[in-house]
């Protein structure tokens, strides 16, 4: 088996499309009403920032897997930085405090 899972039978550059394509459609499941925080409080669907990250995560899966079809790691890393500043938007406002108060 090789070291590289890009290069080994079980991945390959499929499997980081696939995973890019789940990230993107991940959004949809962030933004189903009733679904809940660590804490207990309801997601904010409502709140306009809430549906701004879900959008940029979107955004972000989807430039993650146009990366991944032109099977290049520095495209893919340079997707994984626009992964990485999609992700942190909504964590340090809804997910990095304290339990109780996250989801405000």
């Amino acid at each position: 088996m090789a070291t590289d899972p890009l290069e080994s039978q079980y991945g390959k550059w499929q499997a980081v499309e696939n995973n890019a394509l789940a990230i993107a459609e991940v959004a949809d499941l962030l933004n189903v009403p009733g679904r809940k925080c660590a804490n207990g409080l309801d997601v904010p669907v409502k709140n306009p920032d809430w549906a701004k990250f879900v959008q940029e995560l979107r955004d972000a899966g989807m430039t993650a897997y146009a990366a991944a079809q032109t099977k290049n790691q520095d495209k893919m890393t340079d997707a994984a930085g626009v992964m990485t500043v999609a992700c942190m938007h909504c964590h340090v406002k809804y997910r990095e405090r304290k339990l109780a108060d996250r989801c405000k």
